[in-house]
């Protein structure tokens, strides 16, 4: 028996993108409540950022809870009762054995340091032995010129160690920019040597007095924390304002490299691959799981100092107010004569498969049968029966993302099915579909064929299933419409030279508008005959929030005001919006924000 898969690749590039103060009220907030469940490094960033735009009262309030307003960039204030440190390498660690902050004081070897404190030590000794002599990365800038208004103390780069408030593993804290003590050193890292930054950034690493409440094996927890925010210090010397997702997978991918065989990363996967229809550059919280695009660039098409490479490219654009993530990870590529839109529609090829089998070649990974799914989520799954075509218009696809599908092959009454995309290149995009084929025997490994072409026929007399993924590349937009066409046909022969038919006059849900929205959204929609049609929303778990019905031929359009059927306002959070009428359906993302 064998397995297909086939994967409509349609990625774009993604001209920079201005960065937003839009959400620093709600992340003040967050953090005057002592509000522990969201993502405090990128909290940090956007305080560091936008702090000064506050209120006096808010600026207050954040002051009380030990945020310093007295430098350009606004940071927590470092901890001052920790009264020892020990020095290892250019590291520094504060520790106390009194009070709320103590550490635990056993101290087996009786080397005068509690065993904890050594367990960290020597964890730092490790990850700057990889960071600094394999990687080659730059140390993080020292903060020895202004330690008569600070207690860094010295050159080293200073960890502390004390009692964070509940939830947190750690973190990583900008205070001000590298040599900020006169103009023309300002923001330069002053250990690149030849090269030079502008917004390198001092740093200040927090870690736990102890992860008692966390599970797991602390000494694990210790590596994996001390390896993913040691590496945000390690950023912060080539640019301070990179793109916090390019950030996080980034970190991510940095604690796999030095703890391969804790697999702490395998957590943040699910969630990439539930929500494949989103955008690997889609926000921090992705970021974390698109960890797993550099994982397979390393894996198969480059070394591992890609990462570095990054980071020295990152210093060429200044991230304060773009979004140049994209264009640096491009340019990173093309150091190793590599195309970031080959490689990427081969990572969405990949995602297709996940398989750690050699015959997978360029498109495998090396952990793929530990990770905790087969397949990211299907888009949908179409189990139409045989000679029937399926039209699917104005799909939407977000930039850098992948939508799944799958043909339920199992009936044996038809034998081919032909994949045919019926939008076409245009001076902005480019379309791909490529097919992979994978060959199961039980008593040889799988292997695979991939084949790209606009239009593809399948023979699946022997296949149960396909399975094809949509995906595209260009360049002034950040979102695609697509249109394809399905057929399963029950002859022998199928000839593959199809038409393409224009798309005028088909039944159309068209984009939502304004999307994100926050009072009301207007959903437009054509149908070419007077026959019901059903347009309902729905929440992200798939409950029905509202219902219009509609019998009206034509281009129409119905507005929705965030309420469900009781007339009940919705919380923030995602929403589908799904037209159907007889065999057709569709249906679109919409994000309400309060």
């Amino acid at each position: 028996m064998q397995h297909i898969t086939i994967l409509f690749l349609f990625v774009l590039y993604l001209q920079p993108m201005h960065a937003s103060n839009s959400n620093i009220e709600e992340v003040a907030n967050r953090i005057i409540l002592g509000d522990t469940d969201m993502h405090y490094s990128e909290a940090l960033r956007v305080i560091a950022k936008y702090g000064h735009e506050l209120s006096p009262d808010k600026q207050a309030k954040l002051q009380a809870r030990g945020f310093d307003f007295s430098r350009q960039i606004v940071s927590s204030y470092r901890p001052q009762n920790l009264d020892y440190y020990v020095d290892e390498g250019i590291f520094r660690f504060h520790y106390t054995l009194t009070g709320f902050d103590a550490v635990l004081p056993l101290d087996a070897d009786n080397n005068g340091i509690p065993d904890y404190v050594d367990l960290i030590v020597t964890t730092f000794s490790n990850i700057g032995n990889i960071d600094f002599t394999e990687m080659e990365f730059v140390r993080p800038p020292g903060d020895g010129w202004y330690t008569q208004i600070d207690d860094g103390g010295s050159e080293h780069y200073d960890v502390y160690i004390f009692n964070l408030e509940t939830g947190y593993y750690g973190y990583v804290q900008a205070e001000d920019y590298a040599q900020n003590n006169s103009p023309i050193t300002r923001g330069d890292n002053e250990f690149s040597e030849d090269d030079e930054e502008e917004r390198a950034m001092v740093t200040f690493m927090a870690l736990r007095n102890n992860y008692n409440d966390f599970s797991g094996i602390e000494s694990e927890i210790i590596e994996v924390t001390s390896a993913h925010e040691f590496f945000h210090a390690v950023q912060y010397g080539y640019d301070g304002w990179e793109a916090g997702w390019l950030l996080e997978s980034t970190a991510v991918w940095m604690e796999e490299h030095h703890y391969d065989n804790i697999n702490d990363c395998y957590q943040f996967l699910q969630e990439f691959f539930d929500e494949p229809y989103l955008a690997i550059n889609y926000d921090v919280n992705r970021g974390y799981g698109a960890y797993i695009y550099f994982s397979y660039l390393t894996d198969n098409r480059v070394s591992n100092n890609l990462i570095r490479t990054i980071f020295e490219r990152s210093r060429e654009y200044n991230s304060y107010d773009v979004d140049y993530s994209i264009p640096t990870v491009m340019a990173a590529l093309n150091d190793y004569d590599l195309d970031f839109e080959t490689v990427t529609h081969d990572f969405f090829i990949a995602n297709g498969m996940l398989s750690n089998s050699d015959s997978a070649g360029v498109y495998q990974y090396n952990e793929a049968s530990a990770f905790p799914m087969d397949l990211p989520t299907l888009e949908q799954t179409i189990t139409a029966s045989s000679d029937t075509t399926i039209y699917y218009y104005n799909q939407m696809l977000e930039t850098f993302s992948a939508l799944y599908y799958l043909v339920d092959t199992e009936d044996t009454t038809w034998n081919n099915l032909v994949i045919d995309l019926l939008t076409q290149d245009s001076e902005n995009m480019r379309y791909y579909v490529t097919s992979i084929v994978e060959h199961k025997n039980d008593s040889t490994p799988n292997t695979y064929d991939v084949l790209t072409a606009q239009t593809q026929t399948i023979d699946v007399s022997s296949v149960d299933s396909v399975i094809f993924v949509v995906s595209a590349f260009g360049y002034d937009t950040i979102n695609s419409e697509f249109s394809m066409r399905i057929i399963k046909n029950s002859s022998e022969e199928m000839a593959t030279d199809l038409e393409l038919i224009p798309i005028i006059n088909q039944y159309s849900l068209h984009d939502p508008y304004p999307n994100p929205f926050n009072a009301q959204v207007t959903i437009h929609y054509t149908i070419p005959t007077n026959q019901p049609v059903n347009i309902s929303i729905y929440d992200i778990l798939g409950n029905e929030i509202r219902r219009f019905p509609h019998q009206k031929m034509g281009k129409q359009a119905i507005i929705w005001n965030g309420m469900d059927r009781y007339g009940i306002p919705v919380s923030t959070g995602i929403y589908i919006v799904n037209m159907k009428a007889n065999s057709f359906t569709q249906s679109r993302r919409i994000l309400l924000l309060k």
